[in-house]
């Protein structure tokens, strides 16, 4: 079971990249809100920019990976993950260090 629960309705992901702060780095951008519930809540968005669906459904399982492999943070924050086109060719490495840094950089 993971740590953390999707950002599902559509509201809600364009209340997080409206309101959060944005951290910008090679590969994504993430935007950080504040706590909306218990548990900490994600969204991936992975534009036609970056590739073909088989290039974005494989960067959205890379971040998604990325974030099982770390411990959960310290308050429940609504985070949304916009990839970059550089995310296509970025390996699992780079992208697994940006999400990384993303949520070190919390408000």
């Amino acid at each position: 079971m993971r740590w953390y629960e999707p950002l599902r309705r559509r509201a809600e992901i364009a209340f997080v990249r409206r309101r959060g702060r944005a951290s910008s780095f090679s590969t994504l951008t993430a935007y950080l809100a504040g706590p909306a519930g218990p548990r900490a809540r994600f969204g991936v968005t992975v534009s036609s920019a970056v590739g073909k669906a088989v290039v974005r459904n494989l960067v959205r399982r890379r971040i998604r990976g990325a974030l099982d492999q770390l411990a959960p943070p310290a308050a429940p924050l609504r985070i949304l993950f916009v990839a970059k086109p550089a995310a296509a060719g970025a390996d699992y490495a780079r992208l697994a260090a940006d999400v990384a840094r993303a949520l070190s950089s919390r408000p």
